[in-house]
């Protein structure tokens, strides 16, 4: 069975260079490594049923 809580490496360059970041910084292992270590919370995320409930209201405009 595959491990789907591990953040495969391939996928995160591909991510990365999507999000215009230089992969050939010597900074993005260091991206990575901290990406991987919240990738499982995310993945927890995953599972949590949100059938009912309703969106958050995230902007109210000034009634001036």
């Amino acid at each position: 069975m595959e491990n789907k809580s591990k953040l495969d490496k391939q996928i995160f360059l591909s991510m990365a260079k999507a999000s215009s970041l230089d992969t050939e910084d010597p900074h993005i292992e260091e991206l990575y490594s901290y990406v991987e270590s919240v990738f499982p919370g995310f993945k927890v995320a995953e599972g949590i049923d949100l059938t009912n409930v309703e969106p958050m209201m995230t902007f109210i405009p000034s009634k001036e």
